[in-house]
């Protein structure tokens, strides 16, 4: 056999080891997510996407395409978290990955089953690799959540307070521990996922002080360029400084890359964002209240199901203060 013809068949036994962990290890988590009664968020599989569906009276699962990804990944919520439950979770996956490895393994060294060429060679290598990858993140990730400082405590109430808002739970009406000391911490997406779920609980009790003291937090995080993955983020800064405590230039600072991230594409929030922005900054009455009636029609599919109260009164009170405006 030419050494072309060994590298293409090794190439695609490396790419059947990483789908078949990969697949493995979201098979897992779909089993024990189901067991402990677990609610299904989305499926990924490279640009395929099986989700929820999304809105009121609507029952069943979604196919379609995404973003493309490096991966595949399956993600179970959990309203009801407990280190124990999470870790059982991650366990879980980890041992469905182990044990296909282990078959592919056993069955290519142990009994011979399996022929030993530049493929099946390739494929358990792979396999091997990324089940001690899979070991590995988990370890660290459940030494990360289970410490007792602000880093362990924002990991679990960021994972709690997500599984609880996905699943049709109102931000307002939750407790959300405080971790103090968030500025001191290195890990700045965690943080901020974080600061946007308290973000979301006083915004939706409308407790503007305790809204205030996120964002004095928050703007510790403000990165030089922001990332597209970001922009349910960055609407929040523009809109504080739009409308919770008024302050053009800084409105006007996240504003510009705001504005440039918009495609068409934008969750609610980013629409209600924008129809602030309209009204309030540039004064345009009639584009703001299309993007408002836009962003309306949107809140009852929006992923975020217990934020969709909230979403519908800021828009309905925009509309409402449109409409009354000379």
């Amino acid at each position: 056999m030419s050494m072309v013809a060994k590298f293409f068949m090794a190439a695609g036994g490396a790419a059947a080891g990483y789908v078949i962990v990969g697949l493995a290890a979201a098979l897992g988590k779909l089993i024990v997510g189901a067991v402990l009664r677990f609610r299904f968020d989305e499926f990924v599989f490279f640009m395929i996407r099986v989700g929820r569906r999304a809105g009121q009276n609507k029952k069943g699962l979604s196919v379609g395409l995404c973003d493309p990804q490096p991966y595949i990944s399956c993600n179970m919520l959990d309203t009801r978290y407990t280190k124990m439950r999470n870790l059982i979770y991650g366990t879980f996956s980890m041992a469905a990955a182990l044990f296909f490895t282990e078959t592919v393994w056993f069955q290519l060294y142990g009994t011979k089953i399996m022929p030993v060429n530049a493929l099946t060679q390739a494929m358990a290598v792979v396999m091997a690799a990324y089940t001690l990858v899979l070991f590995i993140q988990l370890c660290i990730n459940q030494k990360k959540k289970a410490g007792s400082g602000p880093a362990g405590i924002m990991r679990r109430e960021y994972e709690r307070c997500i599984a609880a808002v996905k699943a049709g739970w109102a931000p307002g009406g939750m407790q959300i521990q405080w971790a103090s000391g968030t500025g001191n911490l290195s890990d700045n997406v965690v943080v901020k996922k974080y600061l946007l779920m308290c973000y979301y609980h006083f915004l939706d009790r409308g407790e503007y002080e305790g809204v205030k003291k996120i964002m004095d937090e928050f703007e510790k995080y403000v990165p030089e360029k922001w990332p597209h993955s970001e922009l349910n983020i960055l609407c929040e800064f523009v809109f504080y400084h739009v409308i919770i405590v008024p302050n053009e230039g800084k409105a006007k600072y996240y504003g510009k890359p705001f504005l440039e991230k918009l495609d068409g594409r934008e969750d609610v929030n980013a629409k209600r964002v924008f129809a602030y922005w309209l009204f309030f900054l540039e004064g345009d009455k009639g584009a703001a209240l299309q993007i408002a009636v836009e962003a309306l029609k949107m809140v009852k599919s929006y992923r975020l199901e217990g934020c969709r109260a909230m979403e519908e009164r800021l828009i309905e009170a925009l509309i409402k203060k449109i409409e009354q405006t000379p």
